[in-house]
Parts: C-alpha cells; structure tokens; sequence
C-alpha cells in the first residue's frame, strides 16, 4: 500500500503558511492542546526550543491567525483558527504531518517550490483581473 499525495490544498497552505517545522509543529502541539493555554515557556519546554524562539512562534502564529490571547493571563495563547477552512487545513496538516512526516517536511524546506507557488500565484492573479 503506498502513502497517500498530500491534497494540492495541503501542499499550498504549507508553501504559503508554513514558515518552519518548529512552526507546524508549535501549530499543531495548539491544536492538540485541546484549548489549553500555552505560554513561551511551555512551547519552549515542548518543542525544545529557546524561549526567545519560542516567543518568535508564538507572534508568528498570533499573526496568522491560528490563535487568541487569553484575557486576564500573561503572554497565554490558545488554538484558535480565524476561519473554518483554517481550521480545517490545519486539521489536514496535523492528519499528513503523522501519516507523511517525511513528505510534509519536505515541503516546507523546499523553499524553490515555496517561490515558485508564490510566482504561479501572483501570475494567476494578474490573469483573472
């Protein structure tokens, strides 16, 4: 039985969102919190990481919208997708990223592909104006 192509909606949201594998990773420990609220600290602890870097992830995924501050808790964040098709792509990473390490991290080194998706998108953009 082979493994399974990650869907083409996968492949983009990776080459568009996903800016490391510490960052699919911090997304996807989110995720799996089940809601809990997860400061620097923790992440740092979890993903064995600096907690400057850390911090770094946690701005970056506050900024794409994949989680909320908790009011009334210092620097705590929760999973928190700002869409439905956010939540749901993530729901496809967390599924690739267990099944398909390998492939899925692949994607997100490849920077080359990265540029070239950007390029294709901007490129289809222009055409549909």
């Amino acid at each position: 039985m082979g493994r399974e192509p990650i869907p083409e909606e996968l492949r983009r949201f990776i080459l568009t969102s996903v800016r490391s594998v510490p960052f699919a990773e911090a997304l996807l420990l989110f995720r799996g919190a089940g809601g809990a609220p997860l400061d620097s600290q923790a992440l740092a602890q979890r993903l064995y990481v600096s907690q400057k870097q850390a911090a770094e992830l946690l701005q970056e995924l506050l900024s794409a919208g994949m989680l909320k501050r908790v009011p009334g808790e210092a620097e705590c964040y929760r999973y928190a997708p700002s869409t439905q098709e956010l939540s749901a792509v993530v729901d496809l990473l967390a599924s690739f990223y267990a099944s398909n390490l390998v492939d899925v991290t692949q994607i997100i080194h490849s920077v080359g592909a990265r540029r070239a998706m950007q390029f294709a998108d901007a490129f289809k953009l222009r055409k549909e104006s």
